[in-house]
């Protein structure tokens, strides 16, 4: 069993708190995301549970056994970093055995894991080359089997696709995804990009400032955000903000005409006339006649003077008096600089947040 637990865990560097009293249960063989913006705490966190960073405060156990004071080698993990961390002068061969010739893990078995880690990661072609002789992604491929080799209970990742471009990042999530589901590891992985979270993960533990804003599943995080910084940073684009006021049967955005309703039974109101922040998501503010029909639709005028082309789809930028948003339009078509387009929002897409705590206003589960 490979289950992490942290209870109340703390690190401090002097008076400077970077995780402050975190609970968190990973469960054995899940894959869990830590994200968030930097400086939030996920890197420090990670490193609390390899070992490479002491705990100032609270426990930590992996596989049921407290692990504060043990050191890394002891820990049941291994760690892929950002860097590859390669031996330049040494073959593929020779960087994937060495951690374990240095141990004195027998020969017979160090050819074993060599093995089994280079069929896994299709390595076999470049046993014989030098790190130099390797692109990014099979240096990314090699230090991954540097992991494998130690038949680590946990596995973590400190944002191993930072260095990679954009293809070749695409390429590593699905290489990851399938090392997962073929070894069946734990894997604790600490990523900025809310999309390799949001592809890659079971659970997704968003981060803010030392603390855990929330966690769910990457859908549940997405459609039910405990509140407006989880909502903005899960989504790209991210959601729509607008200053709103509740009004008998309904939302009004300010500066825009009409009443947005709303099903009250969802949402725990204030009263009347009390603001809140009112959030859309970019792909429930459709061009008229370029996307899903809304169930429920308010329609409005707005100009749109910049678009993005996606190819398969555009994110425009639009506006009209003081309120601006991002809307997806599919079945895209040329919209010139400035054009004024019919938009309809899906009311029964919106988000209600508190004005002044940011907490959502969604009542329990549907």
């Amino acid at each position: 069993m490979a289950e992490v637990v942290l209870k109340n865990a703390v690190k401090a560097y002097g008076t400077h708190p970077a995780v402050k009293g975190i609970n968190l249960k990973i469960e054995d063989k899940s894959f869990v995301a830590l994200v968030g913006p930097s400086g939030c705490g996920k890197s420090t966190t990670l490193r609390m549970i390899a070992g490479l960073e002491s705990i100032s405060y609270g426990e930590i156990s992996i596989g049921g056994e407290v692990v504060n004071d043990l050191p890394s080698r002891k820990r049941g993990v291994s760690m892929v970093f950002q860097s590859y961390a390669l031996y330049p002068h040494m073959t593929v061969r020779k960087n994937l055995s060495f951690g374990l010739r240095i141990t004195g893990v027998a020969k017979d078995e160090i050819e074993r894991r060599v093995t089994f880690a280079a069929d896994v990661l299709e390595l076999g072609p470049y046993m014989d080359r030098k790190p130099a002789n390797l692109s990014g992604g099979q240096r990314q491929r090699v230090a991954m089997g540097r992991a494998i080799v130690r038949e680590p209970k946990v596995f973590l990742f400190d944002e191993p696709l930072s260095n990679l471009d954009a293809k070749l990042r695409n390429q590593m999530r699905v290489e990851i995804k399938k090392l997962h589901q073929r070894l069946h590891n734990t894997i604790v992985y600490v990523t900025h990009d809310q999309v390799e979270a949001m592809t890659m993960a079971d659970v997704i533990v968003i981060m803010r400032d030392g603390y855990i804003e929330q966690v769910g599943a990457p859908l549940d995080v997405f459609n039910r955000p405990a509140n407006k910084f989880v909502a903005g940073f899960i989504g790209a684009p991210q959601m729509n903000f607008f200053d709103g006021t509740v009004v008998a049967g309904g939302v009004t955005i300010n500066g825009l005409e009409g009443v947005f309703p709303i099903d009250p039974a969802r949402f725990d109101l204030p009263a009347a006339g009390e603001p809140v922040t009112i959030g859309l998501r970019p792909e429930d503010i459709v061009p008229f006649g370029h996307g899903v029909q809304p169930e429920r639709p308010v329609e409005f005028q707005a100009s749109v003077p910049l678009s993005e082309s996606l190819g398969n789809e555009s994110i425009l930028f639009a506006e009209t008096g003081t309120v601006s948003f991002a809307a997806r339009m599919q079945q895209p078509r040329a919209v010139a600089e400035g054009e004024i387009l019919t938009f309809e929002a899906d009311t029964g897409k919106i988000h209600l947040f508190d004005q002044d705590s940011g907490s959502t206003l969604r009542r329990g589960p549907d």
